[in-house]
């Protein structure tokens, strides 16, 4: 067990606190370490103490921390080029050729970003400037940025004290565990989904533009709805004549055992945004969608400039996707994730049974969440104790993210069971300190 934090993290982070804000995130703030490097799924604190990275750098080193490939292909690249704005590279027509290829029916043109928010509100740009509306709907417990726009689609995680925001629909997202309706799949008969209807048309005279929706939720906990959840939105929402789009930038790229997460619910999409772990580290955002969606004014046509940003499609960025995308293919990494998912499905199977504060423990390939509670009738949440976890964890050398349990896509049948042993230990302490 480390005997954290070790003197070297103390004394920098002190010294960082002097210029950074404390609002990057309560986590960091909960365990004061300061990580110099990281190789394959380890990551290494300036004291020496090794932790296996079950965050995923936040769902971003997909392939690992300094993937050997992928390193050599960056650095290449630095040594020829950094950036050009507007212009098309070499290695951006490559990534696109393999993109294209794992993307659902009908999409088949991009535009690159490097921030999840900012990408996710380029693609709402491009939904509007095809069908010419400007009001979205959104879902309950969802989180897409902290833009203007994208923190008002979003109910999750957001303070509410950053003052007005977009006038967006809230829709009811398929949440079993906390169903809204206080019913049950499937007998509920997709309540949830249901009510778009009527909250679509109480909400507005004006017709909406898209519905945006995580397939399966990161950030506000790991939700995965029923199968047909997004098959029976997509109808509701097209007979209003809105667009759909996936936000897949927590889920897409090989994260739930397929390329995009959308594909394990039998509906196709208009418009998908993607990217945290395409670059493997490296910031690099897409989103994809109909040609004739894409290329719509001002969005897409040039001289528009509705899809132009200064870093979009920089040089190094896209040869880090490239290299990603060839390290996933040849190392057949979403399979291994699907193998991987049904090894940890079977693992955590009686957790809600073995443990008073285990609520409900849900996930797919190696994204999965568990919901901690202080009393299993009211569901009350107990929040809290993923702190206490989350240290413990820490010093028995596993890094993850309170209620999100992401490793790499490389990650190994062994090293993945070694991960849930001390989260399991974990578990139990604080299961068993609590009255």
């Amino acid at each position: 067990m480390y005997n954290l934090p070790g003197e070297k993290s103390k004394v920098l982070w002190e010294k960082d606190t002097q210029y950074v804000i404390s609002g990057r995130s309560n986590i960091a703030d909960s365990m004061p370490l300061v990580f110099e490097r990281g190789e394959g799924v380890y990551i290494y604190d300036v004291d020496g103490n090794k932790y296996l990275d079950f965050s995923s750098g936040i769902l971003t080193a997909s392939t690992g921390h300094c993937h050997p490939y992928l390193v050599e292909k960056v650095k290449e690249q630095v040594e020829k080029l950094c950036h050009v704005y507007a212009f098309p590279t070499p290695n951006r027509y490559k990534l696109c050729e393999m993109l294209v290829k794992r993307m659902p029916e009908g999409i088949d043109t991009f535009a690159f970003y490097c921030e999840g928010g900012i990408t996710v509100e380029a693609a709402l740009r491009a939904a509007s400037s095809y069908n010419k509306r400007y009001l979205y709907a959104a879902m309950t417990n969802s989180y897409h940025g902290r833009t203007l726009l994208t923190r008002s689609l979003g109910t999750s995680l957001l303070p509410k004290d950053f003052g007005p925001t977009v006038n967006v629909i809230h829709l009811h997202y398929p949440y079993c565990y906390r169903c809204p309706f206080k019913l049950k799949y499937p007998k509920c008969g997709l309540a949830c989904i249901e009510s778009a209807h009527d909250l679509i048309k109480a909400s507005s005279t004006e017709k909406p533009c898209a519905v945006i929706f995580e397939p399966i939720i990161g950030a506000g906990g790991i939700i995965v709805p029923p199968k047909n959840a997004w098959k029976r939105l997509a109808e509701i929402c097209r007979e209003w004549g809105m667009l759909v789009i996936a936000d897949e930038v927590l889920t897409g790229v090989g994260r739930t055992g397929k390329f995009l997460a959308i594909e394990h619910f039998d509906v196709k999409p208009d418009l998908v945004t993607f990217g945290k772990g395409l670059g493997s580290g490296i910031p690099v955002m897409c989103v994809a969608g109909r040609k004739e969606i894409m290329s719509a004014y001002p969005y897409g046509e040039s001289g528009g400039g509705g899809s132009s940003t200064s870093f979009g499609g920089n040089a190094v960025s896209t040869t880090a996707a490239l290299a990603t995308m060839e390290i996933i293919e040849r190392e057949n990494l979403i399979e291994n994730v699907a193998k991987l998912g049904e090894e940890i499905k079977e693992r955590t199977a009686d957790w809600t049974e073995k443990y008073k504060i285990v609520g409900d423990v849900r996930g797919i390939g190696l994204l999965w969440g568990i919901e901690l509670v202080k009393d299993k009738k009211t569901k009350e949440p107990f929040n809290e104790a993923w702190t206490e976890i989350y240290i413990r964890c820490l010093k028995n050398g596993v890094r993850l993210v309170p209620n999100r349990i992401c490793p790499p896509l490389i990650t190994t049948s062994e090293q993945l069971h070694h991960g849930f042993d001390v989260i399991e230990d974990a578990i139990r302490k604080v299961d068993k300190e609590f009255k």
